[in-house]
């Protein structure tokens, strides 16, 4: 049935033999091309969607790291957070280069000043919790602002104004 018509043709003798033969292989030449080069695109079209697949899940392995470390930031804020309700000193800290406030006890503003507290900037709020903690946050995420006081060098200073005097007249 499939070469019906190059039968015919060679039965009233418009075609020889060797060329019906000859354009048999040709066609059969051009099925077995198609075939490698539909094999080809199979094969390449197979590599892009496992080059594809491999990139989804990257990509989904780092929002399930993000989100875990998210989940442990907020854990280790709540449990560090050493804020007090009725805190009545005011320390002043910049953020963004903007003069931002915290209410803190006499206690914690000496350790924030030495350095021994730092203020955690956390979903639209401020906590205060120890530089060990601050220092493991910022190792589970580099966006996240966090403060810590520079060390601060006053004997310098203290013992270059220790020899001027205060007059007893002054007045502030």
């Amino acid at each position: 049935m499939k070469n019906a018509l190059q039968e015919q043709l060679l039965k009233h003798g418009l075609v020889n033999k060797s060329k019906a033969q000859q354009v048999r292989k040709e066609q059969r030449k051009q099925a077995k091309n198609s075939s490698n080069q539909t094999k080809e695109l199979v094969a390449k079209s197979m590599a892009e969607k496992v080059a594809r697949d491999r990139e989804l899940n990257r990509q989904k392995e780092l929002k399930q790291t993000a989100k875990a470390h998210k989940i442990l930031i907020k854990q280790f804020i709540e449990q560090h957070r050493l804020n007090e309700p009725h805190a009545d000193q005011v320390y002043n800290f910049t953020h963004d280069s903007n003069i931002k406030r915290i209410y803190v006890t006499s206690n914690q503003k000496d350790r924030l000043i030495k350095s021994k507290l730092a203020i955690v900037y956390w979903q639209d709020r401020y906590s205060l919790i120890e530089v060990e903690a601050a220092n493991k946050i910022r190792e589970l995420s580099k966006e996240i602002f966090i403060f810590i006081a520079p060390p601060q060098d006053q004997t310098a200073d203290e013992e270059y104004y220790a020899d001027f005097q205060i007059p007893d007249d002054l007045m502030w």
